[in-house]
């Protein structure tokens, strides 16, 4: 019982890590398109780059949150 929870919370945190780690990747590309392209880079390329990356945050963090979800539910039964 001990070693599931102790995995679950790991899975916990794994999956926070990669949320992180996808949100910090996408915060990167964004400056690194304005720093390759400063002229260019308009307010609304901006716009736009920031949208891609948020709908791409979104997709890869969805599965991740129901994994989180799921094993916090599954914590607190194992709680009880």
């Amino acid at each position: 019982m001990r070693v599931i929870k102790i995995l679950l919370s790991a899975l916990v945190a794994a999956s926070l890590l990669i949320i992180i780690g996808v949100s910090w990747h996408s915060v990167e590309e964004i400056h690194y398109l304005k720093s390759f392209y400063p002229s260019s880079f308009t307010v609304e390329d901006a716009f736009y780059a920031t949208l891609v990356e948020f709908i791409k945050i979104h997709i890869i963090s969805l599965p991740l949150i129901v994994i989180i979800l799921i094993s916090l539910y599954l914590l607190r039964a194992y709680k009880k």
